[in-house]
């Protein structure tokens, strides 16, 4: 599956992806009449995702492109929000609609109305109401936790008083594929977010790790040494239906799906240090991807909505002088040029559903912090910080 990047150097000689008319949009939130202190959270939540989505630029009222009015009200232990955008120029109407829930669910109602206001103005899908699983590190202990994708309501997934690594999210949303040491030895399991049931996966004698859905949700990747070297295998989601896809003296690992499901990208160190290589999803010769530089790992593939003006993108975390950093695969000369190389270790990206940002670990002064990234402007925000270290982000879909 062939890649295109557009990719612009900066003067620190890292890359954004060059996408015509991605200029930022002024925007306006003039605040929300109502309860005075429940709207003065309303309004800071809508800025917070109208920055994040990369798409905005908050002005004023008198010199913004579009201006936002509401009004807020809560009655009995429910809260209701209205929200007006206009086009300042002509007064026409962008938006006009109202949100129910909760007292308990305003936050989910904002970010709802954030995703609608990205699709009026721009026409794209919203990254609002998505969510992050990662590894929350608290002494010894390793555990799988999720939380909305600004880094609030963080919420545990196992309590295993052992290690939990590598999710990576069901195409549904519904469930989550990782790798548990609980009983010692590495074991592929899945969680189902709504019942918090798990399920089994792989644990065949040996390594038993890095599970991944495919797009359509039928089939897992994953690596497997049951036959003695750690190999790229795939297996129906629901179990059964094991084929092996690599023979190698090396070891394989980290598989990502392209999105059209047909190719997997993966790991091995058949011919020296870690590469990044692609199979079909039915085996057959490996194809090598990166050539530069010299060690990379943890690829994972975008997948823009339909309409989106990005390309697929493979991202990857390179060690570059000792250091980890986040680069983009250019399909054009095998190189994977850096997109956050700033001195600190930055590993593990993972992708949102809209193609633009990524989700990252970052680890400096011994703390492990989770940082969005708009590979579009290249800016970095970091998210609120949890009590432990945070790595191994998935952006779920």
């Amino acid at each position: 599956m062939a890649i295109w990047l557009a990719l612009a150097v900066t003067a620190a000689a890292q890359v954004t992806v060059v996408v015509p008319g991605a200029k930022k949009r002024t925007f306006a939130v003039t605040g929300f009449a109502g309860d005075a202190a429940v709207a003065a959270k309303v309004a800071d939540v809508l800025k917070n995702d109208l920055v994040l989505s990369g798409r905005f630029q908050l002005g004023t009222a008198a010199e913004s492109e579009f201006v936002q009015q509401g009004n807020v009200r809560v009655e009995g232990g429910n809260g209701h929000v209205e929200c007006v955008v206009t086009l300042r120029a002509t007064k026409q109407v962008v938006l006009s609609k109202s949100y129910q829930g909760s007292t308990q669910d305003l936050r989910r109602m904002v970010h709802e109305l954030s995703d609608d206001i990205v699709q009026a103005v721009t026409g794209q899908r919203g990254i609002a109401r998505t969510k992050i699983s990662f590894v929350w590190r608290r002494g010894k202990v390793k555990e799988l936790a999720v939380m909305d994708y600004d880094g609030h309501n963080v919420r545990q997934l196992t309590y295993d008083n052992s290690i939990s690594a590598r999710p990576r999210w069901a195409p549904d949303g519904k469930k989550i594929i990782y790798t548990s040491y609980k009983n010692r030895f590495p074991d592929v399991l899945e969680v189902n977010l709504y019942t918090g049931q798990r399920r089994r996966l792989a644990a065949y004698p040996g390594l038993n790790s890095g599970g991944a859905f495919s797009p359509d949700g039928l089939r897992v990747a994953l690596t497997l040494s049951k036959d003695g070297n750690p190999e790229l295998y795939t297996m129906d989601a629901g179990g059964g239906g094991l084929r092996r896809l690599t023979w190698t003296r090396g070891a394989e690992s980290s598989p990502v799906w392209s999105p059209d499901g047909q190719s997997i990208a993966y790991v091995s160190d058949d011919r020296g240090s870690p590469q990044i290589y692609l199979i079909n999803r039915d085996g057959g010769e490996p194809q090598r991807l990166t050539v530069s530089p010299s060690y990379n790992t943890e690829p994972d593939w975008s997948r823009p909505p339909a309409g989106s003006d990005l390309p697929p993108m493979l991202a990857v975390t390179s060690r570059v002088g000792g250091r980890f950093q986040i680069g983009l695969y250019d399909s054009r000369s095998g190189e994977v040029r850096p997109v956050v190389a700033d001195g600190a270790d930055n590993e593990d990206p993972s992708w949102a559903p809209d193609g633009r940002h990524l989700v990252f670990g970052k680890t400096q002064q011994w703390r492990s912090r989770l940082y969005l990234l708009d590979a579009v402007t290249g800016e970095q925000i970091q998210l609120p910080a949890v009590d432990g270290d945070a790595s191994e982000p998935a952006w779920g879909p």
